[in-house]
């Protein structure tokens, strides 16, 4: 009710003809044809999809999720998501929305009033319970977004810039080419051998100690099963009692979808040359465009600071299960100014796709995000 009083006061203040509406199912078409049609653009175009139905993973992990539309006519123009759950800010927990999905139709590219106006609806959906931070990310070749967005134009947000973020794709190997992770004196267990009470435990002891990390409960870890990843694809190591690591393999394939859309001219041209070099190398292959990426995403994924020597193993075990699944790639990431980014950079020929973290706000905030603890986001809950 709430959106259609607020979507009711907008098209009335304006005399464009575009309205504005909170997402439900029967919007569910015309949203995928949106994240279809307008992938973002960069060294590779990709488009992130919500296949079969935008809907199946709402509030995931104990999330809240609103989506927010603006048709013209019939046809939608434009999208923003905002997901909101428990993060640790400074080390406390805070309600935190994350907005993603800000998608403008190839149609509409000059139109960015719209954007304007969707985030002033925005503004007025969430007054009554506002989150006490918002944050996003931008892809970091994505010179026309940033450059709008980071203006400070009148009606806009403001984006204050928070670190910046690499996302590894380590290409998982044939199963021949991995060497067991036990030789280098660290083995895991499934996380069914443990107890969840103590997992969750060590999740937050972990994210408390970092920027923006998510807060989990049992339940939450639980409700995974019904998303592709179930405690059983979650690799524990365990210490004298403690677990002092964790990682799962989460393939979300089932619900949503990284698409290969296209490639520069340069690395397009090349493509062919440097998949054959991968086949001897063993280095990151170009898919074909089309293609749905085949990744695990690391998630949940702690490692305790004293126990980092695990690090490596753990992620040698996790080639294992995404060889033996058939992925193509395991995917984590690490603020710019973790330490831990020469570690993987030293021990994995990857690809890289590095994006920037912004506050976004409305206002000015009092408590500002140290820069005592890294940032470290969960990028399979973005």
């Amino acid at each position: 009710m709430a959106g259609v009083l607020v979507e009711r006061q907008l098209s009335a203040s304006s005399r464009s003809s575009v309205r504005f509406t909170l997402a439900s199912e029967e919007h569910d078409g015309a949203i995928r044809r949106l994240l279809r049609e307008n992938p973002m653009h960069g060294e590779v175009s990709l488009s992130f999809e919500r296949e079969p139905n935008y809907f199946f993973s709402k509030e995931l992990a104990g999330g809240r999720d609103q989506t927010i539309l603006a048709f013209e006519g019939q046809r939608l123009l434009c999208m923003g998501r905002c997901s909101t759950r428990s993060r640790y800010v400074n080390g406390q927990l805070r309600r935190v929305a994350y907005l993603s999905e800000l998608r403008l139709d190839s149609q509409a590219r000059s139109r960015f009033d719209i954007l304007r106006r969707g985030y002033q609806f925005f503004g007025q959906i969430q007054s009554d319970d506002p989150p006490e931070l918002c944050f996003t990310s931008i892809a970091a070749d994505n010179d026309r977004a940033r450059r709008f967005l980071e203006r400070g134009l009148p009606g806009m947000p403001a984006y204050k810039f928070i670190a910046g973020f690499t996302t590894f794709l380590i290409p998982v190997p044939r199963p021949s080419q991995l060497g067991p992770s036990e030789r280098l004196g660290v083995s895991s267990v499934s996380a069914t051998m443990a107890r969840w009470s103590d997992l969750v435990a060590f999740l937050n002891a972990h994210g408390k100690e970092h920027q923006l990390a998510s807060h989990w409960t049992v339940d939450d870890l639980y409700s995974l099963a019904n998303f592709g990843l179930s405690l059983a694809d979650v690799q524990v190591v365990v210490e004298d009692g403690q677990i002092i690591a964790c990682g799962g393999l989460w393939d979300q394939r089932c619900f949503r979808q990284t698409v290969v859309r296209g490639y520069r001219t340069k690395i397009g041209r090349g493509r062919h040359l440097i998949n054959l070099s991968a086949t001897l190398f063993g280095t990151p292959r170009l898919p074909e465009i089309g293609s749905v990426l085949a990744v695990g995403i690391l998630c949940p994924f702690a490692v305790r600071t004293t126990g980092e020597r695990v690090l490596l193993p753990l992620l040698e075990s996790l080639l294992f299960v995404g060889a033996r699944r058939g992925l193509e790639f395991i995917a984590l990431g690490f603020a710019d100014d973790d330490h831990r980014l020469a570690i993987i950079r030293k021990r994995f020929r990857c690809r890289e796709y590095r994006t920037r973290l912004y506050e976004v706000q409305w206002g000015e905030r009092a408590e500002a995000i140290s820069k005592a603890h890294p940032c470290l986001p969960e990028i399979a809950l973005l």
